[in-house]
């Protein structure tokens, strides 16, 4: 699916999000299980790091807004199996994967992609350590000349910068666009230099040595949802027209029904003078008799 960016002003500030891949309620996070015989502590500590990740996202946006139950993110490991169970009671709103590294050249320089859609996403990490090597060829930025670099192979290591990409993967799944900083934005911090936000995707990533989910990914996503966080949509109403109309509906039927039926046999009597039986004038009521007569004032049948 072919997801446009949407750049809305507010604050005097350009947030930079999917408008129309935004969650539709408080998400559940479902980390698929797997096993990695070559690093066999490698699942539970992408486990752990992930879990964090996701309490540091709402913790941050709880803090923000003064609100919990719009950021109230619920996480749980489950297998595969399990997941594609279509009885499984797990509604998975997020869905997060593991593998070893890209295996497609078009990934090969990726740590990570998050594939979404309105109410979903679908989030894979590669965790296994890049190698750098300098490929000879050299870029200019800003009059400066650099050598470009490239991944010849994967270390069977964690890549030290996982807990990172799970952030950035997980502000696309919230519904994040890539914020395109400057070289101006990039600040300084006892040495090291640091992103402007989580979700940077600049020519100059190079420079930066970290990155942190900071105020500026939660104003964005408040601005995307609303402060009281990611809500179901208020469709109590449409429930309710639902509800009376189908009652309305079944009235009129019943009642169409039974005056159709009445007609037809009127028709019927109203035809065949033969099949009327005559009026019992003793009776004070002949409202049940099938004679039309008798359903005149002067045949005592009204």
């Amino acid at each position: 699916m072919l997801i446009s960016c949407m750049i809305l002003p507010a604050f005097a500030e350009d947030y930079y999000y999917f408008q129309e891949q935004k969650l539709s309620a408080v998400p559940e996070f479902c980390i698929i299980e797997f096993e990695d015989p070559q690093l066999p502590g490698a699942p539970d500590m992408l486990y752990q790091i992930t879990q964090n990740a996701i309490q540091e996202w709402e913790d941050k946006l709880v803090r923000h807004t003064g609100e919990k139950d719009g950021w109230d993110f619920t996480t749980k490991i489950i297998s595969q199996e399990r997941y594609d169970d279509l009885f499984s009671q797990d509604t998975c709103d997020v869905t997060i994967y593991f593998e070893r590294e890209p295996t497609t050249q078009e990934e090969r320089i990726t740590a990570g992609h998050t594939y979404a859609m309105w109410g979903s996403a679908d989030i894979t990490i590669f965790y296994l350590e890049p190698v750098w090597v300098y490929t000879g060829q050299t870029s200019s930025i800003n009059g400066d000349i650099y050598e470009i670099a490239d991944i010849s192979h994967f270390k069977n290591s964690l890549d030290p910068y996982n807990d990172e990409t799970i952030k950035h993967e997980i502000g696309h799944a919230l519904g994040l666009d890539h914020y395109p900083a400057t070289t101006e934005e990039i600040t300084k911090q006892n040495g090291i230099y640091l992103a402007p936000s989580i979700m940077t995707l600049s020519e100059d990533d190079f420079m930066i040595d970290r990155m942190e989910i900071t105020d500026y990914d939660i104003r964005s996503l408040v601005n995307l949802y609303g402060e009281d966080g990611i809500n179901e949509p208020d469709l109590w109403w449409v429930w309710d027209v639902v509800f009376y109309g189908l009652i309305i509906l079944v009235t009129v039927l019943i009642v169409k029904r039974k005056f159709s039926k009445k007609q037809s046999r009127l028709l019927r009597v109203g035809s065949s003078e033969s099949k009327c039986i005559r009026c019992n004038k003793d009776l004070q009521d002949n409202s049940n008799s099938i004679c039309s007569e008798c359903l005149q004032k002067d045949g005592f049948g009204i």
